[in-house]
């Protein structure tokens, strides 16, 4: 919704940084608060305002909000810091407490630390209010309310969705039609944004799939369709562009075929003419071209001469130079030396008066090169010339005297004269020196030089002449090659228009063949693509429409079943049209975004080839967010795999502790990750990698993963999957990923079993299917890239297409290879359509294999153990296709395969179901099977599932007098709906004697019917029974399944572990499911014995600090063979992950050894890992169901050696028969919940094997059989020390007598009261062998005879009715929900709603005032008596009650609105109105109830108008008491007799009440009070009835479950006068639950007392049937 983004804006705008932890893997408490840390540094120590963003998704462990709620509260963490942090902020806060004023004290500081912490830290908290979490935390961490202001970010409005769809929308290019199409666009974003969360809640009120919609959806379609709209804008302007060139280029063709013709025709004749000119031209030319050629020789011989003296001449001008070039170094390093003189230096050697010898000598060489003397005077002279280094540096050079010269010779001679020698006199003078040294090598090379110089001027003068006459020969050479050329260029001028007539005919052949190529082999396709440009531009504007349905399909849609995506696109379409938004007629993802060739290879690579999963590809690889795939049955992971095997794609678990590593490698490399087996939350170190956090640092791409930056690689991509069905994530996950819910499909699953059935059956058709499919694929795929490299070369020719031979002979062949490819094609096809005829033949197979995998999948909604994984059910089916008897004729093969599989996979699935789940296992078998075929319509199944629904009565038949106002609404429903069943209500209306039969029968399947429905259907047959007999539904479903299915599918076959070894291999676990109280240990050690691995089987009970053990046996076992035997995983919740770890470590280990095995032990437990239980052989554990399975199950663990192990072998074995039916009876009376035992004590086999031991033991120790002994070991000890409640101790000790007594011993003793049917059929049978024994137990009847328990035939009802509704509430559970119902009110209104409504008829309290005259009257002592006490204490606490009642209904409605906190006790009151259920608020200071919420406030009601008729009338005003009506009723008992005891001062410890059961009905037909006692009304009696007639017990009548017990009489009378023995000790509880705990009063919850009945008949048979009064019933 925004939160955390405009949290961040806002941070920016106000100039404040915001900080968020990183969360990394292993990130928690620690991590968390030196992050803390580092926030109080900079708020604290910096001075910093900083904004701290803190998100659920980043609560790690809930202690981070504890610190939260501390910050909030107090601006500080406890102990935090440790002393040396502490040290630093103290020196970092000091400056800041002396700025302030503040003295600069430790304490000082370290407030003033805290305050400055408080005054710049801004916590913003991002919660989601989803889920009870956020709840929870705001009752836990109260400053998330009270120190937190409250900001609730709403759905986004219509008009905000417009808005922004507007804004991105604007710039698109719509076409003409613009002005209409953008307010549609934006209208249709938003309609779709809210049809989504619409059909979202419908999803989760019909298949219970949770799914949020989120900005971020409507963000991504925005994105999709911008980005996908170019893209197919694009590639469809690609397409279009090259049809139409292609096109183009074809007419044009055609066109320029007749013109070049005739251009061929006039070519001729100026060919013929310009060839004679041009041969012309070439004579000339040719005649010229030798005469140029020899003058041209000519002048080659006169440049050689030339060049020759040319050379020559520079050769002497080189040697000259060079000669010139040795004296210049010389003469050079002089001009510089004079020009370094100056002034003073000439002034300085003027001034000697007497110069140096060596200044002297060079004076005297300078004098004598000026021509001046040689002495000092003329040399002072020559120095004082103004221009005397002018003159030096002017001197001729050139043109020295040479007797100068040869005087100059003595000084230049002298070693003396020397520059460096000089230099230590006088600067000046070694200037000077090396002038006159100069001038002297100077004149030495130019003597030398100047001979040359002059023979160089007489050779360049003769050069000159020679040049001048080779010019002019030169120049006559030129105008003859010019006249030559201008001839050859009117002679190639004449060749190149030959050339170019003939290249021009040429040509025009060559393209009049081409032509006839192009326009011959394209001319198919010109047509077809020109068809094809104008669909395409057609196409083109329903792009518009189009891809905005598709991107709307990927943001969305990922999470809905194929029904409802269509049921939103068919919606979409037409909302498109009525906006006139352009849209193709039949749009579809597949066809808008799907390649077909891709599509081929997604089903190559195992995506099922049915559209659904084709969607779901397209939205895993098109979406803009990572895909998570709800893929239950792994053919999304399966797939994904084999997809991107290629890009060495790497599969991490969500639990694996390597994660991050394997993410950063892959990031970095570029290659795909699938993330498996992930859960409802992902981990938050995923976050950068989920919501794509790139960001650019130096032109890098980098991504964050864990604490470093990783490189992105654009080739990477993320997958997950999930293995659970039915995943609830919230809005936070849904807004990082694009969930895509990949379960199976009935389609796509038949497909690939319908693969599975051809490749056994015809493995030769399989395997050309599958060559087909590949080859096809392949074939097709190249037909497109032909076609493309056609289009594509025509668009790229430029010029004429016809002179390019190239372009014209790849088109010619690859129109050749198409024509080949597609007649491979076609003829592909058409072998592929006559396989797929022959396939279909086998489909009924597949169909069935479907079906029953779709029941056993819907299981797993009915318990959590229930997991069967697709992998598992192929593998079976696999087997029963090649176990199944074979048959040349199809349908009998069929048939066989069919029937072998569906018994094959029931009694695999069914050991691993409890019993009460197997016939509805069975039932959702046959009815599935059945309504494939069509033989039950979804009309009759949900009228047989849920009734007839809200039905207006009065368009109904007028219900006649017989007819209950339910049944006859369902008949007449029945009756319009169902065809077979049409005159169904007409015939009981009319004649309700013919459906009597049906009514009485006690097994109702087989009863007659009229005869106009003799001859219906098995499933109309059970319609009719919902109606006349509900009770018996459960037993008619069984005759139903056996009917259809077979009886094998209602038996319940013992566990044999004989049978079911087999199945297991190493690496499959065996695992016991168990129900509570089962041990199947006794059965293992048993097996184990029989097959001789007792001594090699090692067995642990999992708990605290189990685990590494069992881990450890599990290893070493895998590598000797032993067996491991894991009890009570259910009890090591933490220690299942390891587990799961474990197992799937078997699969593919070739070192297990063969002969070892794991047994596993479990109650049903959610968090029992999924894998495990989807890769093992199950089996439920339990006490068998039913007589006849019991002792079955007894009976089949009973050994020969046991049979024989006594020395009394009759008494032994007739007591040992009879010890196991009352086994069998006690465990199955508790079926008839409180009639059978108060508590469902769980006993079992060990209680049996005691009592067989204890028997066998006291027959061979004893002569005479000890009865009293065996009765109290057995009854008291070995049953009786499970027994709890002294009532049921009392029962169970009288059942235990009808089997241990000398009439037992007796051939034919009934073990079911006599009289009854059930006395001839259960019975002390004759002497005989093990196997006789068996043999009777088989021939006992499947359903039992309440008689045999000592139950009236109403506790068969009860108990029928109960297995009834729970048979169809738990189908139901299962079944999508058709359609809704209510007002369409959220629940918070609902609530709102009937808390107001309650409140508004909450009784008044009971106050003392509005009391009666005399009913607080005192008595003569000044003292109120015992009943006045009662009252008022019953007062007080319905005053409780009725205060807690409309308190926390103000309350509620408060906290609904927001303006109190929802507390825990009024969170869980919400959750119970919404159930009407009583809130456990209410129920803590409540009488016992088990009514809904309803009837509790009416019940409520009724009982304060009882009390305040009471507190009006006073005793004296109570003729009668209703006993429901009092939270404690023993109070009342107690206080009336002790106002009797008071009246005739009898001490109150010698009195008890007697009942007596009178003649009036209710308390509006007692008289006055009774003299002595009180009247008492209110109670039922449950498991018999008091006839008031003869004053006596009686049977219950059948069909009345309650009999209600007119005004009992209570007389008080002496405690210890004799009881009559014949009476009933009747117990009296409050509620018919019976069982209860013991208060803090001493007294049960439950039962109040008993109360001695008259009873015509033994006591016995009345406990037996567990006949009780009870006060109050449910409803």
């Amino acid at each position: 919704s925004g939160k955390q983004s405009l949290t961040r804006f806002a941070a920016y705008v106000s100039e404040m940084k915001c900080f968020q932890v990183e969360l990394t893997k292993g990130y928690g408490i620690g991590e968390f608060r030196e992050d803390l840390k580092k926030l109080f540094f900079m708020t604290g120590c910096d001075g910093d305002p900083v904004v701290f963003l803190f998100a659920d998704t980043q609560i790690v462990v809930e202690s981070f909000v504890e610190d939260i709620n501390n910050i909030l509260n107090s601006g500080e963490v406890p102990n935090i810091f440790a002393n040396d942090e502490w040290e630093k902020i103290l020196r970092d806060v000091r400056p800041h407490c002396k700025a302030a004023g503040i003295a600069e004290t430790k304490d000082n500081i370290k407030a003033h630390f805290v305050h400055r912490v408080r005054e710049n830290l801004h916590i913003v908290l991002a919660m989601s209010p989803v889920g009870s979490a956020f709840r929870v935390r705001c009752r836990m961490f109260p400053s998330l309310i009270n120190c937190c202001t409250t900001d609730w970010y709403d759905k986004w409005p219509a008009e905000a969705l417009q808005s922004v769809s507007h804004q991105f929308f604007s710039p698109l290019e719509l076409g003409e039609h613009r002005d209409t199409i953008l307010p549609g666009l934006c209208d249709m974003a938003s309609a779709i944004h809210s049809s989504v969360g619409a059909m979202a809640e419908r999803f989760y009120a019909e298949q219970k799939r949770r799914f949020y919609v989120t900005p971020k959806s409507f963000l991504e379609l925005i994105a999709l369709y911008l980005g996908a709209l170019d893209e197919k804008r694009a590639e469809m302007d690609v397409g279009i562009s090259r049809l139409s060139i292609g096109t183009k280029k074809l007419n044009e063709t055609n066109e320029m075929v007749q013109n070049m013709q005739e251009e061929l025709a006039a070519l001729q004749p100026e060919l013929e003419k310009k060839s004679a000119e041009t041969n012309v031209l070439i004579e000339q030319v040719t005649k010229d071209s030798q005469a140029a050629a020899e003058k041209k020789a000519k002048v080659a011989v006169e440049e050689a001469a030339v060049k020759k003296t040319a050379e020559e001449v520079q050769a002497q001008a080189d040697e000259a130079q060079a000669d010139l070039d040795a004296a210049m170094p010389a003469l050079a390093a002089a001009v510089d030396a004079l020009k370094s003189l100056n002034k003073n230096d000439i002034t300085e050697i003027k001034g000697f008066k007497s110069p140096p010898p060596l200044v002297m000598k060079v004076m005297e060489a300078v004098c004598i090169l000026l021509g001046a003397k040689p002495d000092w005077d003329s040399a002072k002279k020559v120095l004082g010339d103004t221009q005397f280094l002018q003159k030096l540096m002017d001197y001729d050079k050139d043109n020295i005297a040479p007797a100068a010269i040869k005087k100059i010779l003595a000084y230049y001679d002298d070693p003396e004269f020397q520059p460096e020698v000089v230099a230590k006199v006088s600067k000046a003078a070694t200037s000077l020196c090396m002038w006159v040294r100069a001038m002297k090598v100077y004149d030495e090379v130019a003597k030398v030089v100047e001979p040359k110089r002059q023979a160089l001027a007489s050779s360049t003068a003769m050069l000159e002449a020679e040049k001048a006459k080779l010019k002019k020969v030169q120049d006559e050479l030129s105008a003859v090659i010019a006249n030559v050329e201008q001839l050859q260029k009117t002679c190639d001028e004449a060749v190149a228009e030959k050339q170019r007539l003939e290249e021009a005919a040429d040509t025009t052949s060559k393209r009049l063949v081409r032509a006839g190529k192009l326009t011959g082999g394209l001319a198919d396709e010109g047509v077809r693509w020109t068809a094809t440009v104008g669909e395409l531009n057609i196409e083109r504007v329903n792009l518009i429409g189009n891809v905005f349905l598709s991107a709307a399909f990927i943001a969305y849609l990922g999470f809905f079943t194929a029904p409802y995506r269509k049921l939103l696109v068919d919606d979409w379409i037409e909302q498109c049209r009525e906006m006139q938004i352009p849209t193709s007629d039949s749009y579809s993802l597949v066809r808008s975004m799907g390649e077909p060739v891709k599509i081929r290879e997604w089903n190559i690579w195992g995506l099922p080839v049915d559209e659904y999963s084709t969607e779901n590809g397209i939205l895993a690889t098109k979406g803009k967010r990572w895909p998570l795939a709800i893929d239950p049955q792994g053919q999304a992971n399966k797939w994904i795999r084999a997809m991107e095997q290629r890009n060495s794609s790497r599969s991490v678990k969500g639990n694996d502790a390597t994660i991050l590593r394997t993410l950063e490698n892959a990031i970095r490399m570029g290659t795909p990750v699938v993330l498996e087996d992930v859960g409802e939350e992902l981990d938050p170190s995923l976050e950068p990698v989920l919501q794509k956090q790139i960001f650019k640092q130096g032109g890098r791409s980098l991504i964050r993963v864990g604490d470093s930056d990783v490189d992105y690689n654009e080739a990477f991509r993320f997958y997950m999957t999930t293995k659970l069905p039915n995943p609830h994530y919230l809005p936070e996950v849904c807004i990082k990923v694009t969930l895509i819910n990949f379960t199976v499909t009935l389609e796509g699953l038949e497909d690939q079993l319908l693969g599975l059935v051809v490749r056994e059956e015809r493995p030769d058709l399989e395997r050309t299917k599958n060559d087909l499919v590949v080859s096809l694929a392949a074939d097709k795929k190249q037909l497109q890239e032909l076609e493309d490299k056609i289009l594509r070369l025509l668009s790229a020719s430029e010029g004429n297409i016809l002179d390019d031979e190239v372009l014209i002979d790849t088109l010619s062949d690859s129109k050749v290879t198409s024509g080949v490819i597609q007649g491979r094609v076609k003829e592909a096809e058409e072998t592929e359509a006559q396989i797929n005829e022959t396939r279909l033949g086998y489909k009924p197979a597949a169909t069935r294999g479907s079906i029953l995998y779709f029941t056993i999948a819907d299981l797993g909604n009915i318990g959590e153990m229930y997991q069967f994984s697709l992998d598992y059910f192929n593998e079976l089916f696999l087997v029963c296709i090649q176990k199944s008897d074979k048959s040349p004729e199809l349908d009998a093969r069929l048939s066989n395969i069919m029937e072998y599989a569906s018994l094959t996979i029931y009694n695999n699935v069914s050991r691993g179901l409890f019993g009460e789940h197997k016939i509805t296992f069975s039932f959702m078998m046959a009815t599935a099977i059945m309504r494939q075929r069509g033989d039950i319509s979804d009309v009759e199944w949900a009228l047989f599932l849920m009734g007839a629904g809200i039905v207006d009565e009065a368009t109904l038949p007028a219900r006649p007098a017989h007819a209950e106002p339910d049944q006859w609404t369902l008949i007449c429903t029945i009756s319009q709906r169902v065809e077979a069943l049409h005159e169904f209500a007409r015939s009981y209306g009319a004649s309700p004697a013919e459906w009597q039969a049906l009514t009485d029968a006690e097994q109702p399947w087989g009863a007659l019917l009229p005869a106009t429905f003799a001859g219906l259907s098995s499933w109309h047959r059970l319609l009719v029974m919902k109606c006349f007999r509900p009770e018996k539904l459960i037993e008619c479903v069984g005759e139903f399944i056996a009917v259809e299915m077979g009886r094998a599918y209602i038996e319940q076959l013992p566990l044999d572990l004989h049978v079911v070894f087999p199945d297991a291999q190493p690496h499959t676990p065996l695992v016991f499911v168990l129900s509570a109280g089962a041990d199947p240990m006794s059965t293992i050690i048993r097996y184990a014995t029989d097959v001789d691995y007792l001594k090699r089987m090692h067995a642990i009970s999992l708990g605290q600090g189990q685990g590494p053990i069992a881990a450890q046996l599990i290893k070493d076992a895998c590598a000797s063979g032993d067996w491991i035997v894991l009890q009570n995983c259910h009890l090591a919740k933490s220690w299942m992950p390891k587990l799961e770890k474990i197992v799937e470590s078997f699969s593919g280990n070739a070192s297990i050894h063969p002969s070892f095995r794991l047994w596993l032990t479990s109650m049903p437990a959610k968090y029992f890992p999924v894998p495990v239980l989807q890769a093992s052989v199950k089996m439920t554990f339990e006490p068998p169901k039913g007589l006849r399975a019991n002792l079955k199950g007894t009976w089949a663990t009973v050994t020969d050696k046991q049979w024989d192990g006594c020395r009394k072998p009759l008494e032994w074995r007739k007591l040992l028969f009879g010890v196991a039916f009352f086994h069998a009876v006690v465990q199955e009376r508790r079926k008839f919940g409180p009639l059978g035992w108060n508590i469902r004590y769980e006993f079992n086999g060990t209680d049996l094997e005691m009592s067989m031991e204890t028997l066998r033991m006291f027959l061979d120790e004893q002569e005479v059989i000890p009865w009293a002994a065996l009765l109290y070991v057995t009854g008291q000890i070995n049953y009786g020390g499970r027994v709890t409640d002294d009532w049921d101790r009392r029962n169970l000790m009288v059942a235990l007598r009808r089997f241990y007594r000398p009439e037992v011993l007796e051939d034919g003793f009934p073990f079911a009261p006599a009289g009854t049917p059930a006395a001839s059929t259960y019975y002390s049978i004759a002497e005989g062998g093990l196997q006789a024994v068996r043999d009777w137990v088989d021939g006992l009847p499947y359903d039992d005879p309440v008689t045999v328990f000592g139950l009236h035939p109403n506790a068969k009802i009860t108990f029928e009715r109960q297995e009834t509704d729970k048979l169809l509430a738990t189908v139901t559970a299962i079944q999508p929900r058709l359609g809704g119902g209510g007002d369409g009110l959220s629940e918070e209104e609902t609530v709102v709603a009937l808390a107001e409504k309650l409140k508004a008829e909450v009784p008044e309290l009971l106050l003392e005032e509005n009391a009666g005259a005399g009913t607080f009257a005192l008595n003569e002592k000044g003292e109120l008596n015992s009943l006045q006490i009662v009252l008022l204490a019953e007062m007080g606490r319905f005053n409780k009650l009725l205060r807690r009642v409309s308190g926390s209904l103000a309350d509620l409605g408060k906290a609904i609105k927001g303006l109190i906190t929802m507390s825990a006790d009024l969170d869980a009151m919400y959750g119970a109105m919404l159930k009407n259920q009583v809130p456990l608020l209410w129920a803590k200071v409540s009488y016992p109830s088990l009514k809904p919420l309803s009837s509790w406030f009416k019940d409520l009601q009724e009982r304060v108008r009882f009390m305040r008729g009471w507190l009006a009338a006073g005793v004296s005003g109570m003729a009668c008491y209703s006993l429901p009506a009092f939270f404690f009723p023993q109070g009342f008992f107690t206080s009336a007799l002790q106002s009797h005891a008071r009246k005739y001062a009898l001490p109150i410890d010698m009195l008890r009440f007697n009942a007596e059961v009178m003649p009036y009905v209710g308390i509006e037909d007692t008289p006055a009070p009774p003299e002595d006692g009180t009247y008492i009304h209110g109670m039922v009696m449950e498991g018999a009835r008091f006839d008031g007639e003869k004053q006596t017990m009686a049977e219950s009548r059948v069909g009345e479950l309650f009999a209600p017990v007119n005004v009992v009489w209570l007389k008080p009378g002496d405690l210890h006068a004799p009881k009559d023995s014949g009476a009933y000790d009747c117990p009296f509880y409050k509620t018919n639950v019976r069982a209860g705990t013991l208060s803090t009063t001493g007294h049960s919850t439950n039962h109040v007392c008993n109360f001695l009945l008259p009873s015509s008949v033994e006591p016995s048979h009345w406990i037996r049937r567990g006949a009780a009064l009870v006060s109050m019933t449910n409803d």
